[in-house]
């Protein structure tokens, strides 16, 4: 199944704060709109704007069901959503 594109991947959340360790995660099969950094296990979801904004760091993030995760941080906004850093409990 091809998963559909919502611009470049993103940045690994790590990558934001640390200049040296800049990379772009990769996106996870079967999964539209998710992508995951393997170096950090760190996935980030591109989520409706409303569901985004409800959530604050070290909340559950349950929208994507593979992963039971808690709030990182987020992101930036594309395509009418916003970008949330999660990772696994």
């Amino acid at each position: 199944m091809p998963t559909t594109t919502s611009g470049p991947n993103p940045l690994c959340e790590v990558g934001m704060k640390h200049p040296r360790d800049k990379h772009r995660m990769r996106p996870v099969d079967g999964a539209d709109h998710v992508w995951f950094c393997s170096r950090h296990s760190i996935y980030a979801q591109l989520a409706d704007t409303e569901a985004a904004e409800a959530v604050e760091r070290g909340d559950d993030w349950t929208h994507y069901d593979a992963v039971d995760g808690v709030v990182v941080r987020h992101g930036d906004e594309r395509q009418g959503g916003q970008i949330v850093y999660f990772r696994e409990k």
